[in-house]
């Protein structure tokens, strides 16, 4: 483990501590905030486990001219969870896209996407989760809920590493398997 992982990992358990101390009124708004935290988790790991999987020399990998690369997918809805995200307008850093697509800073990229999105979710109160006027930056789309904005996120990931997952079969290297196992870990 890095050190920016270890920073990470001990800011979520900050944040973590801090919001499951505080009540919401709608529980059932609360027990959803913390599912979509444990999904969020498992695609993180899931991610994790899909860069690992592609050998270094296939990260520019692109399947035809106008698709975009291995690694060019991964740093798109990376850099996409955290768009989605920022528009709660919670005052936390996003990360920086990578300049390079290397397996090192995609990692490294990946990895800070899926926390600063676990840490908006932590970072939400009641007020800002129920509320139903988010708007979605420069897009030209109706308001947004959170759940919306979640969905968003949850389904465009799940879309591209879709896409990545086919792109290790064509290079010749079976995908990590997919397990749905987050109900009830927070």
């Amino acid at each position: 483990m890095n050190r920016r992982e270890l920073i990470a990992g001990a800011a979520v358990a900050t944040v973590s501590s801090a919001a499951s101390n505080s009540k919401w009124s709608n529980h059932f708004a609360q027990q959803l905030r913390d599912d979509f935290i444990a999904h969020w988790r498992v695609e993180k790991q899931y991610s994790l486990a899909v860069i690992e999987a592609m050998p270094k020399e296939h990260f520019d990998f692109k399947p035809t001219p106008a698709q975009r690369s291995f690694g060019g997918q991964l740093a798109h809805y990376s850099y996409a969870n955290c768009s989605y995200f920022e528009q709660f307008g919670k005052s936390m850093q996003r990360p920086e896209t990578p300049d390079e697509t290397t397996p090192e800073t995609l990692r490294a990229f990946l990895t800070e996407s899926y926390s600063y999105v676990e840490n908006v979710l932590l970072a939400l109160t009641e007020e800002d989760f129920t509320r139903r006027d988010i708007p979605m930056g420069r897009m030209p789309l109706p308001n947004h809920t959170a759940q919306d904005i979640f969905l968003r996120a949850y389904m465009h990931s799940a879309h591209h590493r879709g896409s990545v997952v086919v792109y290790l079969r064509l290079v010749g290297v079976e995908p990590p398997r997919w397990r749905f196992q987050a109900q009830g870990v927070v």
